[in-house]
């Protein structure tokens, strides 16, 4: 029995930012076989304790065939089979203020059909967004994002979670249209408002009231060009369930292991400082994040630098910010 309800539990998993608000535009077959895919990854490189986060090759994943025929009450396999050559075609691209990135996430999709399962292969370029503990990453629900029928609905589930501890977030219209590939479609502001933002509000609304979903959000327009609106504000609203406290105490874990794992590296002569910081971020789990990616954060800035002053560095910022000495 206990098996049993292990195997139902949510499946929680982390997604970096970066991949979170790229652009792409993905039906729910495709959205439902890169869940599969990312659940894989973070099963064999996060919650391998074992695992090395630092050497990456090509992936392959299994996909069950029932996961992708329940993306509807009559999916055909053809129509599996054009989605994930779809998925195969298609790029994510992700363009930001360190790089731009347009990259096929998958490289092949085989079908093993005396076996029932899809076997496709990931590129390694791409894994290490869903691998390393990066400074901005989102944790959501498994269970939650397949549930939802509206691709919009997924996309603004992805967000709302990457914006829940801050409560709430802001988007332009073009920058949405960007994201969701919808420079061409809904150009009255009517039609964008109630395709694109009133039913994934709805489907999350009514999942959140039957329990079913962790978060729902609301929106107002905040700025506008004459009569149109060009910029939205959303509110995020969570419940605390359980699910969400594992979520936060994995979080944690995660943060602690990266930042014993750095301090460790740039403080070697100073073992007794790295039990400090481990100590403080270890009775304050709350700050574990906070203090990684300010961490990570110090280390990017000053990559170049020798590895003592790069600790030195690290060291004076964890005092200032932290009172960690």
């Amino acid at each position: 029995m206990e098996k049993k309800d292990k195997k139902q539990r949510d499946i929680v998993l982390s997604q970096d930012n970066a991949l979170t608000t790229a652009r792409y535009k993905f039906d729910l077959i495709e959205k439902r076989a890169l869940y599969s895919i990312i659940r894989n990854i973070r099963a064999q490189y996060i919650e391998n304790e074992n695992g090395r986060r630092d050497l990456f090759d090509d992936l392959i994943i299994t996909i069950h065939e029932e996961e992708l025929k329940k993306c509807g009450d009559n999916t055909k396999m053809q129509n599996i089979y054009d989605a994930l050559k779809r998925l195969r075609n298609r790029d994510i691209e992700i363009n930001n203020e360190k790089m731009w990135l347009s990259i096929g996430f998958v490289n092949y999709v085989k079908h093993i059909k005396n076996k029932s399962y899809f076997e496709v292969q990931v590129s390694k370029e791409v894994l290490p967004y869903y691998v390393e503990l990066a400074q901005n990453f989102t944790s959501y629900s498994m269970t939650v994002a397949i549930a939802l029928k509206s691709t919009f609905s997924q996309r603004f589930y992805e967000l709302c979670c990457q914006y829940r501890n801050a409560g709430f977030f802001f988007y332009t219209v073009e920058k949405l249209r960007e994201m969701f590939m919808l420079e061409k479609k809904y150009k009255r502001g009517c039609d964008f408002k109630r395709r694109v933002l009133d039913d994934p509000q709805k489907e999350l609304r009514e999942l959140y009231n039957a329990g079913q979903c962790d978060l729902y959000f609301e929106f107002e327009p905040k700025s506008y060009k004459g009569k149109e609106v060009t910029e939205y504000k959303f509110y995020v609203y969570t419940r605390q369930t359980e699910q969400q406290k594992l979520l936060e105490y994995e979080s944690a874990k995660q943060a602690i292991i990266y930042i014993t794992t750095t301090i460790s590296r740039f403080s070697k002569s100073d073992k007794g400082y790295v039990k400090r910081v481990v100590n403080a971020v270890q009775l304050h789990p709350e700050i574990a994040v906070q203090v990684a990616q300010k961490i990570q954060k110090k280390f990017e800035q000053y990559i170049d630098k020798p590895a003592k002053q790069i600790g030195a560095i690290i060291r004076v910022c964890l005092m200032e910010d932290f009172g960690i000495e």
